[in-house]
Formats: structure tokens, sequence, C-alpha cells
């Protein structure tokens, strides 16, 4: 059972995860905590966990598979006048690696535009969906997880399975919301430089997605805004969204 005293006692932040609600069992966090808003029941800032998702989704409308007692989900939400979607989606993957890091002494790595990767294996992933003037951010960690569903299991990987050990679910959120209000304030340009030097793939070929197709082509980094430059068949094309596979 995540212990909401122990993740308090471990959070530094002045403005974000002050409040937590805390749930055994919901559908998705992001469905969920955008209800309770509209509700007056959760303010912007706050977060809400869940134990166990039962309608949990990734990108494209994936399912996120989690496991009870073992796995990290949880959503908090902010004003989309706060910051640009772009700074976001970077801060927030950042975050998880700088978070994760502090407790486990692993450096993870990013896929674009913000999965946790480790050996080309899943460790989390980020869903971030935008409602009327608001920023639903859900976010999915394998923490002790040690079994996975069987259609992800080649591709899959949790902090248990790498360390061999159990580590605190709850230091490990708190850091990451430590790590996400110091670099808050950072300009876009330096968010930009972190971000690529914790990516996993600069300068390779990958497998693009887009627009129903899928495209072999060179990631060249991030542009002034944060989107991806990707080089294909020599021509260089900027993208704000689609799927990198490895």
């Amino acid at each position: 059972m995540f212990d909401v005293a122990l993740f308090l006692s471990n959070l530094k932040t002045k403005n974000i995860a002050r409040k937590i609600k805390y749930i055994q069992s919901l559908s998705s966090t992001n469905t969920v905590i955008y209800e309770m808003l509209m509700n007056n029941e959760i303010n912007i800032k706050d977060v809400l966990i869940a134990e166990q998702q039962t309608d949990g989704r990734g990108r494209r409308g994936d399912k996120w598979f989690s496991s009870k007692n073992k796995s990290l989900t949880f959503s908090f939400i902010l004003s989309s006048e706060e910051l640009s979607i772009n700074k976001l989606s970077l801060l927030v993957g950042i975050s998880i690696i700088t978070g994760i890091q502090k407790v486990a002494n692993i450096r993870f790595k990013l896929k674009w535009p913000n999965d946790i990767m480790y050996k080309n294996k899943k460790l989390g992933g980020v869903l971030i969906e935008k409602k009327r003037a608001h920023y639903i951010i859900g976010i999915g960690l394998n923490v002790n997880d040690f079994i996975f569903d069987p259609s992800i299991k080649s591709r899959a990987c949790s902090i248990h399975s790498i360390t061999k050990n159990k580590i605190s679910r709850e230091l490990i959120m708190a850091e990451i919301f430590n790590s996400y209000e110091e670099m808050a304030n950072k300009d876009l340009s330096q968010v930009i430089k972190i971000w690529e030097s914790f990516c996993n793939h600069m300068n390779t070929i990958v497998k693009f997605h887009h627009s129903n197709k899928i495209v072999s082509a060179e990631f060249s980094g991030l542009n002034k805004q944060g989107n991806a430059i990707m080089n294909i068949n020599d021509n260089k094309k900027i993208f704000n969204s689609g799927i990198i596979e490895l």
C-alpha cells in the first residue's frame, strides 16, 4: 500500500503535489482526476494516485499494464497557460529520469518525447492530454514489478528487474516532483539541452510512425521550439508528434 505520509515527508516542493488523493482502484487516473477537477474535488497541481488501474491508457490508445502495490500510476493537472506543451512534455521526462536516479542510482534514458528506457526496454511512459485550459499528465512506472503481461514481456523492465532490490515508490514519486519543480523555471533552451543529454537515439536511424506511415529516419535532436528533427531521405523535417521505434 502506498504510504502518503512517507511521500509527503520527502516532498520538498512549494507548490506542486502538496495535496494527494489516494484511491485503491479506478479506471484511469487521467480520466478520474479530470472528473474530480470538474466536481471541485481536486485542484490544479494536486495529485491522484491509484494502486490499481482497470483501464490504464498509453499513447495511441494502447493499454497500460501495471501491477497492484508494485507500479506507480498517478496523474496531476496543470494550467495550459503555465507553459507550452513542448516544454511540459520534455520536463516531465527529465524529471522522471532525475528523480529515479536520486533514489535508485540508475541513469535511465529517454525515447522521444518521454518514454523512460533502459537498454531499449521500457520502464514507463507519460500520457499528456489537453482538456479545455488544462493539461492532464498521467505517469506510469514499473518500480517493483517482476511479472509482466506476455504482450509486453520482451519489451518491458522495472527498477526491481534491474537492481534486484525493492525500491520505495514513495521516495521515487517525491523526487520526481522535487526535480520537476527545480527545473520548471528553466528556459526551454536549457530544457532541450538536458533532454538531449538523456536521449538514447540521438543521431541514429529509427523507425518513425507518423500519419499512419512508417519511415526510416535519422533522429537529429530537437529544434528551438522542442520539436523533433528527423532526417528523411536527406531532407530535414520537423515533427511535434509521432512514435519512435528503436
